[in-house]
């Protein structure tokens, strides 16, 4: 609940779980910022950029048990990214979305070291969804280019080939007004129903 709360609470701390949800399990991603601000004493992006470098960033995420399988590079793009929002977005990642629209939005967090369209794409809907931000442009917040997604998508029919463009305009058929919505559900029936192999077609709430 702690960890909950300081991702709601903080924007910077958001921000870097969205960096860190990269080859983890997202519980792993999203609790990283609450640890490691444990680890540091401190979460102000001044202090970050100013008290410690990027290889003191890197070795608390590796330091047992470590908070990321892969601590060299998260840590680097954490370091970057803390340096980006002191010089760019006045120390508050707030800045980067605050009454802007999602193709902004997008485009701001895709410049930052970690953050590629799928991570962007999810900013925002995690945005709209959990954080309430009021964004206008709804139909602009892509599905996720998720493993999940892709797969329910091309076992359905969505879609014919698995590529990001098809994936996209198959979400947008589905749900023009608002496709990146259709991401959480997806997501987790593609983690816990429409598996891989093995998949529980009988528990499909898409099956029809």
């Amino acid at each position: 609940e702690e960890e909950r709360e300081f991702i709601s609470e903080n924007s910077n701390a958001f921000l870097f779980g969205l960096i860190a949800d990269q080859s983890v399990k997202a519980e792993t991603a999203w609790s990283l910022p609450y640890k490691l601000k444990e680890r540091m004493g401190t979460f102000e992006i001044k202090d970050i950029v100013s008290k410690y470098s990027m290889d003191n960033i890197q070795q608390f995420i590796k330091d047992k048990p470590a908070l990321h399988r892969y601590p060299t590079n998260i840590g680097k793009y954490l370091y970057l990214a803390a340096e980006k929002i002191m010089n760019e977005y006045a120390s508050n990642a707030k800045n980067i979305w605050f009454n802007q629209p999602a193709k902004i939005i997008v485009k701001r967090l895709e410049d930052f070291k970690g953050i590629s369209h799928k991570k962007a794409s999810l900013a925002c809907l995690l945005l709209i969804r959990d954080m309430n931000l009021n964004i206008e442009d709804k139909e602009n917040v892509d599905i996720i280019y998720d493993i999940h997604i892709r797969r329910i998508f091309l076992r359905a029919g969505f879609c014919e080939k698995d590529t990001l463009k098809d994936v996209v305009e198959g979400a947008e058929k589905l749900y023009p007004e608002f496709p990146g919505y259709l991401t959480s559900a997806f997501w987790a029936i593609g983690r816990e129903i429409c598996r891989p192999s093995n998949p529980c077609c009988d528990k499909c709430p898409i099956r029809e």
